[in-house]
């Protein structure tokens, strides 16, 4: 069966805890967002009802444990823990394994964030995913992603998705699918869309359509690892590559490779790979006069100890890792 990508949000919130929109009504927003799959995260909540199974996208149980060390997401299992009370990393612990037992993913979430960051051990090993990208891009992602880089360059091959962490919209905005996080399936049952995350076969992107970047070498995709030979390449492929924006590709030296577009549209490039490490790449830009003065308004407000800080360019997609290793 031919692989595709869906488009999903791994991380939402329904009247079931701090979100303001019902099941059903969460669940007409993603469609009219076009997203392929939907899983359901509210605090500390197992979800009560059987998700629908015909309804148009796929559902995906879930729940966020949430506590004063951390949040981390429980994904595809009704009931996540018999009761989510807990204190300590210890009992964190054995919290997740019991969700592990029941078949559970368990994904770390924002855990650099300022104003919710995981404040336990941070100990990825005890994690399936890394969610590296929180609600719409903003410096804490940054932050992430570079502790990610590193855990790259330590033999770590975590994967990553990005989740809107969907609450409510403000004013005129559709905050739902930004980000939205791509996997490649065989099919969209929940197991197999929950089996590709977990192997790292994702990519992120600022919203359903907009810029996506896949890497490949030979048969092989993000999150596989491949043997290197005197051949071996990967192919990096941008599809809607905005004029201005910046693709750029890293190993665990750093960056190895930037281009900027001339004009929008797809872009692809092959690169000779001569050692063991991984590729990742991504696609960053410079906010324009207005926004960046809207997110100064908000940071001065929210986050004052980011008041002061110079706004590197933020990113706008960026991919999943594939490993090289030597024969």
């Amino acid at each position: 069966m031919a692989k595709k990508w869906l488009a999903g949000v791994p991380h939402a919130h329904t009247v079931a805890s701090d979100g303001i929109l019902t099941l059903e009504q969460l669940i007409e927003k993603a469609k009219k967002n076009k997203l392929d799959f939907l899983i359901i995260t509210d605090h500390n909540v197992n979800c009560k009802e059987d998700l629908p199974k015909n309804a148009g996208i796929t559902l995906i149980y879930g729940t966020e444990m949430t506590y004063h060390g951390g949040h981390a997401n429980v994904w595809g299992v009704k009931t996540a823990v018999d009761d989510f009370s807990c204190d300590t990393y210890k009992e964190f612990l054995e919290k997740k394994d019991e969700a592990k037992r029941r078949g559970a993913v368990i994904c770390l979430n924002h855990p650099l964030c300022v104003l919710c960051p995981w404040r336990w051990e941070k100990d990825i090993t005890q994690f399936d995913v890394l969610e590296v990208w929180n609600a719409p891009m903003h410096y804490d992602n940054l932050v992430c992603t570079d502790w990610w880089h590193s855990l790259l360059v330590e033999g770590h091959k975590t994967p990553i998705v990005g989740g809107s962490d969907y609450h409510k919209d403000y004013y005129v905005t559709n905050l739902l699918s930004n980000p939205v996080t791509y996997v490649l399936c065989d099919d969209n049952s929940p197991e197999n869309i929950l089996k590709n995350i977990v192997k790292g076969r994702t990519t992120i992107s600022s919203g359903v359509g907009k810029t996506m970047i896949e890497l490949k070498s030979g048969d092989s995709v993000i999150g596989d690892t491949v043997k290197l030979t005197d051949e071996t390449e990967v192919l990096v492929n941008v599809k809607k590559l905005k004029k201005g924006h910046d693709i750029i590709v890293y190993d665990q030296t750093g960056e190895i490779y930037r281009h900027t577009a001339k004009k929008t549209g797809d872009f692809c490039i092959n690169l000779t790979i001569k050692k063991a490490g991984f590729i990742r790449a991504d696609v960053r830009h410079t906010m324009s006069p207005i926004v960046k003065f809207g997110y100064k308004l908000y940071t001065n407000k929210r986050i004052p100890e980011q008041k002061d800080i110079a706004l590197p360019p933020f990113i706008y997609a960026m991919s999943g890792a594939i490993f090289f290793e030597e024969q």
